[in-house]
């Protein structure tokens, strides 16, 4: 008898709440909203019933639902707004993430083939065009400066961002003690992979920092002291910016590919923005022209 795929999902939703070395998955929220999509689309189907057409069927309804918004104690509602492709292939490797878990489980035969093999997934956008520049990052700052009037420390969020890669729940639990001036340095005790990372900052990063005041607490609180909510502010920013529907998370990805295209190494890029496969900063090596240039001239002149 094989299992049902809500099953299946409900636990292997428990196995990854927990990490490797013991600690407490920090993005399970995430995860455990895309696999309960998929969870809702296949409810109690045996796992070995359900083919590539319900999983195209699935990803056209995910599309069409478009984003949700998460309302306390209300559930999530619509925004009428389209999900990306990157978006869309995330659910979607969650889903094949747990197919092949219920093989290493030995929940469904060897020979199987999992549904996510035949399924069609949309065209990812170019890579490059989900990046910002220095100069586009330049022109956030100073309209994140115009328009920050009450906040006062979109500017410093930007660069930070920008030039160590750090997540935006990295970046909400980041403690002025993590924080060295002298040194141009921040220091993340637990990242998403559970490892410790030593950022440098920029001097740009480093003057914004010192403009703030009250150097205690929370760096990037707000007026209660708590992790302040910046979507709607960089939202209006990117809109007014001509960046409309860019996510935050992109400065993540921007440092990445600002690093590969002066020519940093893959080794390094993975030590700064706290990868822990290659797989992970292979995504910026294509832009990495000076680098191979480099290589090539040492080698043959």
């Amino acid at each position: 008898m094989t299992v049902n795929f809500d099953v299946l999902c409900a636990g292997y939703i428990a196995k990854k709440s927990i990490l490797k070395d013991g600690s407490e998955n920090l993005r399970i929220g995430e995860v455990q909203n895309r696999l309960l999509f998929w969870s809702q689309q296949f409810g109690c189907t045996p796992i070995d019933q359900i083919t590539a057409d319900m999983v195209d069927d699935a990803l056209v309804a995910l599309s069409n639902r478009g984003k949700m918004q998460p309302i306390r104690n209300k559930g999530s509602v619509g925004l009428s707004k389209p999900l990306s492709s990157a978006t869309i292939a995330r659910y979607f490797s969650e889903l094949a993430g747990c197919f092949k878990y219920a093989k290493k489980q030995k929940l469904i035969t060897r020979n199987w083939i999992p549904p996510t093999r035949g399924a069609d997934l949309p065209e990812q956008d170019d890579p490059d065009t989900r990046y910002f520049d220095g100069a586009q990052v330049a022109n956030l700052v100073k309209i994140a400066r115009m328009l920050d009037i009450h906040w006062g420390r979109m500017t410093a969020l930007i660069e930070v961002a920008f030039c160590t890669g750090l997540r935006s729940g990295n970046l909400k639990d980041l403690d002025w003690c993590q924080v060295d001036l002298e040194q141009g340095v921040v220091t993340v005790d637990r990242t998403k992979n559970g490892d410790p990372i030593l950022a440098p900052l920029s001097s740009t990063a480093k003057a914004e920092l010192e403009k703030l005041p009250g150097k205690q607490g929370l760096v990037f609180a707000g007026k209660t002291g708590k992790a302040y909510h910046w979507r709607k502010l960089w939202d209006r920013i990117t809109a007014e910016a001509g960046f409309a529907g860019y996510n935050f998370h992109l400065l993540r990805h921007s440092c990445g590919s600002a690093m590969a295209k002066a020519g940093v190494s893959q080794a390094n890029i993975m030590s700064i923005m706290g990868h822990r496969s290659l797989q992970a900063s292979r995504r910026y090596m294509h832009l990495n022209v000076a680098g191979k240039q480099d290589v090539v001239a040492r080698v043959f002149g």
